[in-house]
């Protein structure tokens, strides 16, 4: 029986009671009766928000239709929930993906293209409306765990920052794997670690703390859980690697020819310099499945520590009332045309994982390409509250519910430094480089 029809149901039952007692007893009965109805009917009208965001995910996952991939948390959230299979960040780097996402506005427009700064230390958006202090404005609670945004979160949108607990390491006290030519100590792989100490696993553990709390809160809450992994450098404990056996990788098709057809300036663009040098040191060297082995085992740990924040959700009666957002800031090379890292403008890079599920939606597949811009307007409308203007984006309500796009919505757009755009509709991608 649902909640409301329950309730109505004791209320008057209470009621045949009451004929026996005294009337003051009577209407202080009544009265608690009608504020607990009042306190069902508010929580099923203000939605939580889950917000959960990996780093350098890419989609090679289960519910994406990677057949060797093991995720089976996200696996099973994705049968609960719309999934986009064509959804895009507006920028394959952390700092602008993020910035974007949560400003609700375009790189090109906001100018925000690099790691830093973020958005509220730009005197020009100081005052901008982020995604998290539009639900802290209307009275949500709002905490963050982790990393959502590149750099510690803005103080004014979060009541709470725990921070990134650990960050990317620890760091063994020798690299795993060395190349000899000096590179950054992010760029390692290799079993390392137990659970306990992965960044993952704490912020999992912290979050679970943060809805565990709000079951005493008289305000919704809006929490972000903001994972490492699987960015580098890709440590994870053995028994994730384990599970991911060298020989059960997926070999890499030669792609070697794609190179050729781009002009000078657009092959310096992608090649990262120095990273690409270590890229390269990788196919050399024969590593290749062993750096994907690790990348393998670094997901599957994310996977596992998202499926305890998931599992918390249930557990404390919260899920029914609560809308779960899932998406990476970008995706990952990991070989495909020789590039192992980010910040180019083709699909592996572009294209990120996306689920959100709310509350009397039931699930879909969507294949309309869609944007990460697209989230704030979304989670407006699904919450119930006005959009503010500057918006860039488009609601996605519309296709979770089963229909089709609107004439307003045009290919997804990604930018990747002034003047290096792509488009992505449901079957090109095209891109044009600032040369």
């Amino acid at each position: 029986m649902p909640k409301s029809s329950s309730l109505t149901f004791n209320m008057n039952h209470s009621k045949r009671l009451l004929c026996h007692w005294n009337p003051v007893l009577k209407r202080v009965v009544l009265a608690l009766a009608l504020l607990r109805f009042m306190a069902v009917v508010a929580s099923a009208s203000t939605p939580n928000i889950l917000f959960i965001m990996a780093d350098d995910l890419n989609t090679d996952l289960g519910f994406m239709g990677d057949a060797t991939a093991i995720t089976p948390n996200l696996d099973q959230f994705a049968k609960e929930a719309t999934v986009f299979n064509k959804a895009y960040c507006q920028a394959p780097i952390c700092g602008p993906s993020r910035n974007s996402l949560l400003t609700g506005l375009y790189p090109h427009n906001s100018g925000l293209y690099s790691l830093d700064p973020r958005y509220d230390e730009v005197p020009e958006y100081a005052d901008l409306v982020s995604l998290p202090l539009l639900f802290r404005n209307n009275g949500y609670s709002t905490k963050n765990a982790g990393k959502i945004y590149h750099t510690w979160a803005d103080p004014k949108a979060f009541e709470n920052n725990y921070g990134w607990f650990g960050g990317f390491g620890p760091f063994p006290e020798k690299k795993i794997h060395d190349p000899g030519f000096g590179s950054h100590q992010f760029f390692d792989w290799g079993p390392y670690l137990e659970e306990p100490e992965t960044s993952d696993y704490k912020i999992a553990q912290k979050a679970i703390e943060l809805i565990r709390a709000s079951k005493d809160s008289d305000k919704p809450f809006f929490i972000a859980a903001g994972f490492m992994s699987p960015h580098a450098p890709l440590y994870a404990p053995q028994h994730w690697f384990d599970m991911h056996p060298i020989d059960s990788i997926p070999p890499l098709e030669d792609q070697s020819e794609d190179m050729k057809d781009i002009s000078p300036y657009a092959l310096k663009h992608v090649s990262y310099d120095a990273q690409q040098r270590y890229g390269n040191w990788i196919h050399e060297s024969n590593l290749t499945s062993s750096y994907l082995q690790s990348y393998r085992a670094c997901v599957s740990l994310t996977d596992y520590c998202v499926g305890l924040v998931l599992d918390a959700l249930k557990e404390e009666g919260l899920e029914k009332n609560t809308i779960i957002v899932f998406v990476s800031d970008h995706g990952m090379q990991l070989g495909r045309k020789n590039l192992w890292k980010k910040r180019t403008l083709w699909e592996a890079t572009a294209q990120v994982p996306m689920i959100i599920k709310a509350p009397n939606v039931r699930p879909l597949k969507v294949d309309v390409p869609v944007g990460m811009i697209d989230i704030y307007p979304t989670l407006c409308d699904l919450a119930g509250l006005a959009k503010p203007e500057h918006l860039e984006g488009l609601t996605l309500t519309g296709l979770m519910e089963g229909g089709k796009a609107s004439k307003q919505r045009k290919p997804v757009l990604t930018c990747h430094g002034p003047g290096n755009f792509a488009l992505r509709d449901a079957r090109w991608r095209y891109i044009r480089y600032a040369d």
